[in-house]
């Protein structure tokens, strides 16, 4: 089984010793690193090149944000899991805008790490099932407006898609469901994210996940 090297990086000693622990009984985890702030964990994914990083939201030097940002602009091939206590729904958009893989409310963060991981591994978006529950039930009238019109300009087969990319899967599992090529399903993505104006990077994952369920 492939082991996928991963750093955590948390300022509270006793959250970051919580999720060790956790990653420690994953078989498919290999741990190579710890960081108290985002500096010491942007020197580690730098230094180690960890398949995964698991940060902290907030941090001392730089924010869990911050080093995602910093990473995916240089090209680097970590994937990410951020960790936080925050709901609002602006946190959870800059987290898909920076490149995250991952967003998991630090409430269910334990019970839920061994899931994000399995899912971040094979290259899905996962996020807790809490926060899941309240992007959809604070859905103000201008988002409803959003999935008006969505409904009202995608074709039958974009709205299947837009609803298994909200369910977070890959372009090469839509494509199996459908029995399409992958080219096939970008396509539709392409065209989905073009008719509903979704700009900048994860904009389709983003708006799939905040109106999941209304397709």
């Amino acid at each position: 089984m492939k082991k996928y090297t991963t750093i955590i990086a948390d300022d509270h000693p006793i959250f970051r010793n919580g999720v060790r622990d956790v990653l420690r009984e994953i078989d498919f985890v290999d741990l190579v690193g710890e960081a108290k702030d985002g500096a010491e964990a942007y020197g580690l994914i730098v230094s180690l090149r960890p398949d995964i990083a698991i940060l902290d939201l907030e941090m001392p030097m730089l924010s869990g944000l911050d080093v995602c940002r910093k990473v995916s602009a240089e090209k680097h091939r970590t994937r990410f899991v951020l960790l936080t206590m925050h709901k609002e729904k602006h946190f959870f958009k800059s987290a898909i805008e920076a490149g995250a893989h991952g967003y998991l409310l630090k409430d269910n963060a334990i019970d839920d790490l061994v899931k994000c991981l399995e899912s971040v591994c094979n290259g899905k978006f996962y996020t807790s099932t809490a926060m899941e529950h309240f992007l959809t039930a604070h859905t103000d009238s201008t988002e409803n407006q959003a999935v008006h019109h969505a409904n009202s300009v995608l074709s039958p087969t974009e709205k299947v898609v837009l609803k298994l990319v909200s369910e977070a899967k890959t372009s090469a599992e839509i494509a199996a469901l459908l029995f399409i090529s992958v080219y096939t399903v970008d396509n539709h993505r392409h065209n989905i994210a073009r008719k509903l104006n979704l700009e900048g990077k994860n904009s389709l994952i983003r708006f799939a996940m905040q109106h999941k369920g209304q397709w």
